[in-house]
């Protein structure tokens, strides 16, 4: 299910940074519990713990057993939560404009005095959760390529860094593919970059399909991409690669004109700091352009 949450048509109905962090865009609440919830969700920009917060005062209300949350940023889940008998849905709106959808499991049945009750406390939500969407948004904006949605270069570098400071604490492995695509150019110039664009969202939608689900992959720009891969082995980091070169060359557009991929693929060594890993993988990539097209090298 998908929501409207921003406008990208000049941003109208988006509340800026100033006006989320004005106290006067807070309706005024009455004394008591109701005061209180709304202090509480004012207290956070995260989704996931206003959910957690809300849960816990619905909690009050009826023995809850789940609640989660659909929104147009992600689906949500409160803390603890385990299925049970009944059901209740409920739509949050806000100024005509649907912010998200509220499911509650209970084993006790939803009576009317109860979805009141419940109705109130979304009431109360319902700023700080507008709030919360605009900064996820806002975020998910700033670390997404527009064109592919894959991960950006500053998300990748955050996700690198990450990721070798993981491997290296918990004595673990992770491995960094760098990807170029060959004769990309003569796409654009031949066909026009719409053309250019319908590719590289191709190839990012085919690598999203052919990589294991805990395997990240990021677009540095042009036909540039990198891809971190978790808990990996020479064997299967070498299998997912040459997985890659098939299933890329595949692509319909790839084979119009005659567009392939060369990958360069390094693993993380004991010794070995962030520089160090990429500059092994864009060696091994720079290899594999030299030995010609769709060309997997390997760093030693």
């Amino acid at each position: 299910m998908e929501y409207a949450l921003l406008q990208d048509n000049g941003g109208s109905n988006a509340p800026s940074y100033a006006a989320i962090t004005k106290l006067e865009h807070w309706p005024e609440q009455p004394q008591g519990r109701e005061q209180s919830l709304v202090s509480q969700l004012q207290t956070t920009l995260e989704i996931q713990q206003q959910l957690n917060i809300v849960s816990m005062a619905a909690g009050k209300l009826l023995p809850l057993a789940w609640l989660q949350v659909h929104t147009a940023v992600g689906d949500f889940i409160a803390s603890g939560s385990k299925a049970a008998i009944y059901e209740h849905r409920s739509m949050l709106i806000l100024n005509q404009q649907c912010l998200a959808e509220l499911v509650y499991q209970s084993d006790s049945a939803f009576t009317p005095m109860l979805q009141r009750e419940l109705l109130q406390l979304e009431t109360e939500w319902l700023f700080a959760l507008r709030n919360a969407l605009v900064v996820s948004r806002l975020q998910q904006m700033a670390l997404k390529d527009t064109l592919t949605g894959l991960g950006n270069r500053r998300f990748f570098d955050d996700s690198l860094n990450k990721a070798v400071q993981l491997a290296k604490r918990y004595d673990d492995s992770c491995g960094l593919m760098l990807l170029d695509l060959d004769n990309f150019k003569q796409v654009n110039d031949i066909a026009g970059h719409s053309t250019g664009d319908e590719l590289l969202i191709a190839v990012a939608n085919t690598m999203r399909d052919t990589l294991r689900i805990t395997d990240s992959v990021f677009r540095f720009g042009g036909d540039e991409f990198a891809i971190l891969l978790s808990a990996a082995d020479t064997a299967s980091a070498e299998l997912i690669a040459r997985r890659l070169l098939k299933t890329i060359n595949q692509i319909a557009l790839c084979q119009k004109y005659q567009v392939t991929v060369s990958i360069g693929l390094a693993l993380l060594q004991p010794d070995q700091s962030l520089a160090q890993l990429f500059t092994a993988a864009d060696q091994a990539l720079y290899q594999a352009k030299n030995a010609g097209k769709s060309k997997l090298r390997i760093a030693l």
